[in-house]
Formats: structure tokens, sequence, C-alpha cells
């Protein structure tokens, strides 16, 4: 059973999952850092490199888009047709305009992966314009159901197009499916038809919220919580088999379900086990390191013993952080060494236990000769430390600090516990990037928290190496003032 919280209130939207009674996922919306996976854009093409058989793609964003041979269509199609010698030139030349689909998100260094090879996800079917092939969601075990759905893709796609049948489509008609089919192509066409210039985007994937839902594929097992009734109104028509509810306390909806001092953890090198043992995580550009140590468990019987069960721990808990820091790209973890084959396979099936729950894509290699057990994790966007912190300035990059944007959302959660106090204002002292951000474009969004916290926000600027604040004072709204006059001589 899942959970999902809804955290609308403030600038930044926030979504975390619980399964059971762990917190699993956290899911971010900052309007700054809006995420991309899954728009379609009109691009042109800014370089081609032969040597690297990729291409550079403006969609108009910081970095340019980055599309390899193997992402665009008319060469997936030439390699079916064993013509696998061309280069890239072929297909691409600078300066066309080209429409192209944002894989995963890009990074501090690289611009987004793109590709030309679109799809338009449904609730029932994704839509593939270029895919040439039919499937069926492995969740959909039913044989009969599943020659029912491939023969009626065989009837719905013309040339090369593809279908995937979701889950959702199971015991749907045939007539209900065909108009979902019927509708995505004419998004796509109404797209290649569209005269535009480029860079533009044609296309956005889905806002924050639906996103995280279609992505889940709710049943009537999980419910949701959320903090505003617009959104609990919404969902109660689009998922009525769902248990929603309105959370209206005065404390945040994440300090009320003790998520903040979860998330704060997301942040730490060490991860302590249940037993005492703990876990190391380093990410770096190219993979992420966890390291398992023993820690203060020594065990109560032999030493193999001992070992075995800190692995199995911290197999459990590296999948957990993986997950809920997402974590992608080569994933290295250093377990305790193991000299028998049979406990090797037992941290085996532990990991693909655990990994069952995961919706993004995870390959377990295996135990490399040194017993480094090797995985892979599908990237498809930044991990949580992305959003929450920044390149430190001091350090040059060698470690992280908050972010601006992190630590002006935190202010403004902080003031929204004060709502409806007995004084009228409230002293904030704060770095000026803080400042900057929390007043918002013309000093609105500032405003805009005064009228709805019924108190007045004075701000400060103090002089800091990163971002931070500090709720100074509250009373009267006078004699803050004069305190300001006073301290700024």
């Amino acid at each position: 059973m899942r959970k999902l919280i809804i955290d609308e209130k403030t600038s930044e939207k926030r979504c975390a999952i619980l399964e059971g009674n762990r917190f699993t996922e956290i899911h971010y919306d900052q309007q700054q850092r809006a995420e991309i996976v899954g728009n379609i854009y009109t691009g042109r093409v800014t370089k081609v490199l032969p040597g690297m058989q990729a291409a550079f793609v403006d969609i108009g964003h910081t970095k340019n888009g980055y599309l390899s041979l193997k992402d665009i269509v008319d060469y997936q199609l030439s390699e079916k047709e064993k013509s696998t010698h061309l280069s890239i030139s072929h297909f691409v030349h600078e300066g066309q305009q080209i429409i192209v689909q944002v894989q995963n998100e890009g990074n501090e260094q690289k611009g987004p992966k793109l590709t030309t090879n679109v799809e338009f996800g449904g609730g029932m079917l994704v839509y593939m314009p270029h895919g040439n092939y039919c499937a069926v969601s492995k969740k959909i075990d039913e044989s009969k159901e599943r020659e029912r759905l491939l023969h009626l893709a065989k009837k719905l796609r013309v040339g090369h197009e593809g279908l995937l049948f979701r889950t959702a489509s199971s015991g749907v008609s045939e007539e209900q499916l065909t108009r979902a089919y019927d509708s995505l192509k004419e998004q796509y066409l109404s797209l290649t038809t569209a005269k535009v210039k480029a860079p533009s985007c044609l296309f956005v994937a889905r806002e924050f919220i639906p996103r995280i839902l279609h992505e889940l594929s709710l049943n009537s097992s999980d419910s949701i919580v959320c903090d505003t009734i617009d959104r609990v109104q919404d969902l109660r028509k689009i998922y009525p088999d769902t248990g929603i509810e309105l959370y209206d306390k005065r404390e945040s909806i994440f300090t009320y379900f003790g998520l903040e001092q979860e998330i704060d953890k997301v942040l730490k090198r060490m991860v302590w086990l249940k037993n005492g043992a703990y876990i190391i995580i380093e990410r770096t550009e190219a993979m992420v390191i966890i390291d398992v140590n023993t820690g203060k468990f020594s065990g109560k019987s032999s030493l193999r013993d001992t070992v075995l069960k800190t692995n199995v721990e911290a197999a459990r808990e590296a999948v957990a952080q993986i997950r809920l820091r997402n974590l992608s790209g080569m994933i290295l973890i250093d377990f305790i060494d193991m000299r028998f084959k049979e406990d090797q396979q037992q941290i085996l099936d532990t990991i693909s236990r655990e990994l069952r729950n995961d919706r993004v894509q995870t390959k377990v290699i295996g135990f490399s000769e040194l017993n480094i057990l090797q995985l892979t994790r599908k990237k498809v966007r930044q991990p949580v430390e992305a959003n929450l912190t920044a390149t430190c300035p001091t350090c040059k990059g060698s470690g992280r600090v908050p972010s601006p944007e992190s630590i002006a959302f935190k202010l403004e959660r902080e003031l929204w516990g004060y709502q409806y106090m007995d004084d009228e204002a409230i002293w904030v002292e704060a770095s000026e990037d803080v400042v900057e951000l929390f007043k918002g474009d013309n000093v609105e969004h500032l405003k805009q928290l005064e009228r709805t916290l019924k108190f007045k926000i004075l701000l400060t600027i103090e002089d800091s190496h990163f971002p931070y604040y500090h709720l100074k004072h509250k009373g009267d709204y006078e004699t803050i003032s004069k305190r300001i006059s006073e301290h700024q001589k």
C-alpha cells in the first residue's frame, strides 16, 4: 500500500511517496529547475560531429541537447536494413530544423539527451510514430488478454508505428483503445504540421502532479493526502476509487508526516543501519559507490553470520537509498567480503527483491572478482541532491551546501507556521541571494505572502559565503522597524 503526500501550499511543489511506513521517493517541482523529460521541441542542429557520431541541437535551453546517431529514427530503420556503416552526416546537417524529444535531463556539465523517435503516452497505451514494434505490459500476465491486445495492435498500427499497452488497458474494449490510439496519433500529426520557428517547445509532457500520478499507476489500495482543496476536488473526480484526504492542520504537511527530517538525511554521506552497521554513499560524475561497514555491530555467533547479516541489511538500505536519492548510472556496492557463493547469492536475491517496487529500470550485473556488486540504473531525472544543493563558491565543488532556492522555500514553509499569530511582524535576516529569491519579481511574492499570512515580513541582508536565513525577532511592526534602523546604522 502506497501513500502519496502532496505539498502544494508554497511556491515549491513536492510529492513524497511512502510504501507501508517507509519513505521511498521524493519529487520536486521548482520553477527555476522545471523538468523537461518527455517534452517535444522543434530544434535546430548547431553542430555535427562525425567522429563522435553525434550532433548538438539547440532547443532553447542554456545547454544544447545531445543527439546520438543511434537515437535518430532514420538510422534505426536503416540499421534494420543492414545499412550500419553510415555517418551521422548522412542523416542530419548543421542548420537543419528537426523535431526531438527529451529522453533524460542534463546536468551542470551536459545538456539533455535527445531522440527523434518520439513517444506519446496515454493512460492506457503509448503511441510511437516510428517505434516499429508492439508490446504489452509485463504486469498483464493473462495469455488470452495479451494475445487480444497484440492482435488489436497489428490491426491499428500503420507502417513503422509502434504501440505499447499499459497495465490499465487490460479488459478495456477495442472501441475505447482505438479512440485512445486515434487521439495520441492526432497529437503527433498536429505537431508535425505546426509551423513554428526553432527553437520552440511543441509539447509539454505533463504538469508536475499529474505526471507523478500517471507514472505510479494508482490502484484502490493507494491513498493521497493533499494540502490544497482544489487538488483534492480534482483528484476525487479523476480517481474515484482512491482514498483522497485534505490536510488542513497548521503545521506544514511534510512536517506533520515527519518528512522534513528524513529529507535532511538524504544529503548525508553516512547512513546508519538498524543493527549498528552503516553504509557510506559517494556520488561522482561517472558512478555511485556505496561502502558497507560493520560499525557497532559485532554479531552473536560466527564471523560468517555477522558478515552476512550486515550485508543483507546493507543491501536493503542501499536499494532504499538508491531510490530515495534517485541515483543512476553505474552503481558499485562494496560489501564486506563473503567467501561463500551461497552468501553472495542471498545478497543478489535480496537486491532483486527490493528492486521490484522500483519504477526505474535497473540491471543487476553481479559480483566482480573483488566482491563488489555491480548495478546500472537508467538515468531519467536529476538526483535529489541536485534539487537541494548547489556548488559551493568557497570549496569550488569539493563539497555541497544548500541551494539558495531550497533555503528560500524552507523560509517560506517556516513562516507558514506563524499564520494568524498575534504579533504584527517578523524580522528575517538572510543572505542576499535568499532575500532576492524570496521577494520574487517586483516583490510580488513577498506581498502576496504577507496578505495570506496576515503579518509583515521585514527582510535585512547579512553577508554570508553560503545561503542562509535566521528569524531574528517577532513583535509589533513599529518596534521591529526601529530595531532594524538601529541595526543598520
